[in-house]
């Protein structure tokens, strides 16, 4: 727009400058708004990534738990064979006495 057609208008050259400073300051405000939707949209996804790794993790506790049992179980069994395995020894070296 030239002069002639911004005066006819009845747009004032300062109000013209003041609304382009404007503009190009909301328009940057409007893209850093953009950028921190889009961080925020990435922020979100590591987020579920995170919280899903650590419900994994979760599960693999309370299986080791159980698992704590069973092996405390399991150790207790193995006292018990041991037991057995040294009275058929002490057993076996008096068949062969007699």
């Amino acid at each position: 727009m030239d002069s002639r057609q911004i005066a006819s208008a009845g747009i004032h050259p300062i109000e013209l400058c003041i609304y382009s400073v404007l503009s190009s300051n909301l328009e940057a405000i409007y893209q850093a708004i953009n950028e921190l939707r889009e961080s925020q949209a990435l922020l979100v996804m590591k987020l579920n990534q995170v919280r899903s790794s650590f419900q994994e993790e979760q599960e693999i506790l309370r299986e080791e738990g159980s698992l704590k049992e069973e092996l405390a179980r399991l150790h207790v069994l193995k006292r018990r064979v041991d037991k057995i395995v040294e009275t058929y020894s002490a057993l076996a070296t008096k068949c062969k006495k007699l």
